[in-house]
């Protein structure tokens, strides 16, 4: 006997869009079946919420990944790569001090901090000259030692 696999599911983490706070977390309370009207969550300060979908409602809220994925320094490791996980992933890394840069791939994301941080000097140029790209934390140093590294080449 085949079942089809339902990732809305009781347990199931989910982002659904807030008007103050963009995304918010959430978790099915109830299984969801194909058709329902609603989904039945509870936010994180444990309100319950019944979450219309479908044709005149919305639709089904984005998965959130695994705690473990959680402040990844590489966006395309994430499970669930969508508006909700990056924002979430990059807000993580941001509140983690001088966590400004993230990868996506070999794309480096920058968050302006609006401070001055202490992580361009002369040590941390040494500390990533000769390295890999990906063997340290991502840096505006690592992708310019890659380029330099490819320059040679």
């Amino acid at each position: 006997m085949a079942t089809d696999y339902n990732p809305y599911c009781k347990y199931t983490r989910v982002w659904i869009p807030d008007p103050s706070e963009v995304w918010k977390a959430a978790e099915i309370i109830r299984d969801f079946k194909e058709g329902e009207p609603e989904l039945l969550l509870r936010l994180e300060d444990d309100t319950t919420l019944a979450y219309p979908v479908g044709p005149k409602g919305k639709p089904l809220p984005f998965l959130r990944n695994p705690d473990i994925l959680v402040g990844e320094n590489d966006l395309t490791v994430l499970s669930y790569l969508h508006e909700p996980a990056v924002l979430h992933n990059l807000r993580v890394r941001f509140l983690e001090p001088n966590h400004i840069y993230t990868y996506c791939g070999i794309v480096l994301v920058a968050i302006n901090p609006y401070d001055q941080l202490h992580i361009y000097g002369e040590e941390v140029i040494r500390a990533y000259s000769g390295q890999n790209m990906g063997d340290m934390d991502p840096h505006i140093f690592a992708v310019a030692e890659e380029a330099y590294k490819q320059m040679g080449r």
